[in-house]
């Protein structure tokens, strides 16, 4: 298992250790370090990242008003001089919360703290799925899924964003973890990056269907397929 980590401090000196941190922990990898919540957000919206190393007080923006004001699935390490701040990383429920200067040894536990909530992913497996529902880690809780809200679950770069009738849940794992997962002849894949349940599907096109108000993309390898299936559920094609 390997965490991708990014680096948020505005202080050169800072980033430098942590990045040689990171650097000597084989579970760990870099993709990038910022000196500030704009650059952050921009290597997000990028990158697969899995744990994010977050200053607290830096210029025009701090870390917890970066954290406040996106929604955020990594796993967060604050670090900073200023103890007062504990309380805030704690009701933001962070994975840990570093001193500075931070030593390898403190570094290091938090670091197997994020992965060992990681890890916990891999629990699932272990747990009897029922053909009416499945079991998936979000937030650090592990939530029941039933069936029958799913409309479809969308990859993203490491995740899964599960879409039900009334919540969105992102989930650290590949689509075909998930897939293999779903009760067989209720779900389809109609594209590397989406499966789609069945019984949500409104219409047909020629490139991509509706399913309630989203439109999404049917790849040329699944159209067949995609088409037989649905047309076997009685669903209208367009066109």
């Amino acid at each position: 298992m390997i965490l991708n980590c990014l680096v948020v401090d505005d202080e050169p000196l800072a980033r430098k250790q942590i990045e040689s941190y990171v650097g000597r922990v084989s579970y760990l990898k870099l993709m990038g370090s910022v000196r500030n919540p704009t650059k952050a957000k921009a290597v997000l919206d990028n990158e697969a990242v899995d744990l994010i190393f977050l200053d607290i007080k830096m210029p025009k923006m701090s870390g917890i008003e970066f954290l406040k004001n996106n929604d955020l699935f990594q796993q967060v390490i604050f670090i900073t001089a200023y103890t007062e701040f504990a309380v805030d990383g704690f009701e933001l429920e962070v994975t840990d919360y570093l001193m500075k200067p931070v030593t390898f040894e403190r570094f290091l536990k938090a670091t197997n703290k994020a992965l060992g909530k990681v890890n916990g992913f891999e629990t699932i497996k272990k747990i009897t799925h029922q053909p009416d529902f499945i079991y998936v880690k979000h937030n650090q809780r592990y939530h029941k899924i039933w069936v029958d809200d799913i409309i479809y679950i969308e990859s993203m770069l490491n995740y899964v964003i599960i879409i039900t009738n009334n919540m969105r849940h992102i989930v650290y794992s590949s689509l075909k973890q998930i897939e293999e997962n779903l009760p067989a002849g209720k779900f389809i894949r109609i594209h590397k990056s989406y499966i789609v349940s069945l019984d949500k599907i409104a219409l047909l096109e020629n490139k991509s269907l509706l399913t309630g108000d989203v439109r999404l993309p049917i790849s040329r390898s699944k159209k067949a397929l995609v088409f037989e299936a649905a047309l076997n559920g009685g669903v209208r094609i367009k066109g």
